[in-house]
């Protein structure tokens, strides 16, 4: 018989056991799979992922920029008006007090001068002067007092100041992308008139200065139950 040795088998004969190997095959089947897989998905493979991907030094694309669509022009008012409360003063000082005899006598139409010549004559424009029985800025006996306070008439005090000051108008810009700008304007004169509105007290006390004031700007006036003639300084 013939003898075949190593060398005699062909070189595809020699190789076929290594190509056809369990292992060889299963690496092949995985393969064969995944791509398959890749296909249907429709995700890239591997070798395409880089073209596939954008480049990552590609700048975003560039928006329109917002524009102005309203503007807003708002102009302060030539005259405000302010509202405020307040407790008349039962122990102002002098200064107070000539404060006080300026808008009392405006009030009941009186000359200012002749009821602060009254007052400083009779307490020297202090609340708490006293004189054995008569006290307070008018110096007050508690009947007289309390005679003129039952025709006092209204305890109701309204008066009113003003000052002048300037202020700034103010555009309101609307953009298209939502947000809104603030800007200042040129600077107006506006008028500011603030009215004070206060009660003087039901029961007030003895030395309350308010009171004696308005009891003693209606006795000069002739409106009250005191006559002008019952104190000893004269107006």
């Amino acid at each position: 018989m013939r003898e075949f040795s190593a060398r005699a088998v062909p070189a595809r004969v020699a190789a076929e056991p290594f190509a056809r190997s369990p292992k060889s095959m299963l690496v092949a089947a995985v393969l064969v799979g995944a791509v398959a897989c890749s296909t249907a998905t429709g995700m890239p493979s591997a070798a395409n992922a880089q073209a596939v991907a954008p480049p990552s030094g590609k700048p975003p694309e560039a928006t329109a920029p917002a524009h102005v669509t309203r503007v807003e022009s708002h102009r302060p008012a030539r005259r405000k008006v302010a509202r405020e409360t307040f407790t008349p003063a039962a122990r102002p000082g002098p200064r107070q007090v000539r404060r006080i005899i300026q808008l009392e006598a405006r009030r009941w139409n009186i000359s200012p001068s002749g009821l602060s010549r009254r007052v400083a004559c009779e307490s020297n424009y202090r609340w708490y002067a006293g004189n054995g029985s008569y006290q307070g800025v008018l110096q007050f006996a508690s009947s007289t007092f309390y005679r003129g306070l039952r025709s006092i008439r209204t305890r109701e005090v309204k008066f009113s100041r003003e000052r002048t000051r300037m202020v700034r108008a103010t555009k309101v810009v609307h953009y298209s992308d939502g947000s809104v700008e603030r800007r200042r304007g040129i600077k107006r004169r506006q008028q500011v008139v603030t009215a004070f509105r206060g009660t003087l007290p039901r029961n007030p006390t003895l030395t309350h200065a308010w009171t004696q004031l308005r009891i003693g700007s209606q006795a000069i006036r002739g409106l009250s139950a005191v006559g002008s003639s019952e104190w000893s300084c004269p107006a």
